[in-house]
């Protein structure tokens, strides 16, 4: 009779003790969102946005038509006296089909260079913003290959992804990894960071060490037309038979390094780091002193294909590119 008593006290303490809490959501304001790349043999590409309120329903639709800024001019100077004004063009390779970029066929286009820096410059809404950046040396791989997962002795129907190599221990190194899957289930139209999305080399400078490839979690903008089947195989973090697997690493400056490091609890779980309370550290500056949103990225970057075969893991001897 006493252990009822003070269960019935207890759950009575319980609901009594329950309190409303009123959440005051931060003022939404238009701000700019840049998220701009440049890299070594390839041509800028910016891509700007507007800032939406954090609860917003969103939707590719909704993302074009409201979110993506067509009417700003954008510039990239290069420390070498190069500038390049980047007009609005659609490309496969911008998140949302339409950046600001460059190619071939126009006057003055430039690609990125290894050992240059690249100045960015947005007018846009009476406001001017820059960042710098700025691509530095590539590095290579010591080895690269598929190994069986924990646990195992050999592989079976999936595998992780495992590259050897060695820092060179003369500064202080950022490294980034991504990677592409093409499959018969679906192929990763833009590249998917890695868990983390970036590492310094401060618990190895100066030494070898292994570490594994795990994809992270892919944008979710693009899942609702997948069926369940899909999208298991899109939300995974490792490789099956049958997967040919594009791996990108890369070096960068301190500036993205620091962004992408703040952004990293946000890529872990697909969500968006521009649109997240979490506080992001960009390295675009403002005119106007006000806090800025997105990146401009230097990457120093190799590629390299590989495809996990039913009988034999193959690949690609070379940095590859396509």
């Amino acid at each position: 009779m006493k252990r009822i008593c003070f269960l019935l006290l207890t759950i009575i303490l319980f609901f009594s003790c329950q309190t409303e809490i009123e959440v005051n959501i931060p003022t939404y304001y238009n701000k700019l969102v840049v998220e701009g790349y440049i890299e070594n043999d390839q041509y800028p590409m910016v891509s700007l946005y507007r800032s939406v309120p954090y609860f917003s329903t969103m939707s590719l639709d909704y993302l074009l038509d409201h979110v993506v800024i067509r009417d700003a001019k954008v510039f990239v100077t290069s420390s070498k006296g190069q500038t390049q004004e980047l007009y609005f063009i659609s490309s496969p390779e911008a998140p949302l089909f339409f950046a600001y970029t460059t190619n071939r066929f126009m006057s003055g286009s430039f690609r990125g260079e290894l050992n240059t820096s690249y100045t960015l410059r947005i007018e846009w809404g009476e406001k001017i913003y820059t960042s710098e950046t700025s691509i530095l040396e590539t590095f290579d791989l010591d080895s690269v290959g598929f190994v069986p997962r924990f646990g195992r002795t050999e592989i079976d129907s999936v595998a992780n992804l495992r590259i050897q190599m060695t820092d060179d221990g003369q500064s202080d190194n950022y490294y980034q990894f991504k990677v592409k899957i093409h499959c018969e289930q679906f192929q990763d139209r833009l590249w998917i960071t890695t868990l983390p999305a970036v590492f310094d080399n401060s618990p190895f400078r100066g030494q070898t060490f292994n570490y594994e490839i795990v994809r992270g979690a892919p944008s979710t903008i693009f899942m609702p037309e997948m069926t369940e089947r899909e999208l298991r195989r899109y939300l995974r973090g490792n490789y099956r038979m049958g997967d040919t697997v594009y791996l990108k690493y890369a070096r960068l400056d301190h500036g993205a390094y620091r962004f992408w490091h703040s952004a990293n609890g946000e890529l872990t779980f697909g969500q968006n780091p521009f649109m997240s309370p979490t506080p992001i550290i960009s390295n675009i500056t403002s005119s106007t002193g006000e806090k800025c949103l997105g990146v401009w990225c230097g990457l120093a970057a190799k590629e390299m294909m590989l495809i996990l075969d039913t009988a034999t893991t193959k690949t690609s001897g070379s940095a590859f590119r396509f």
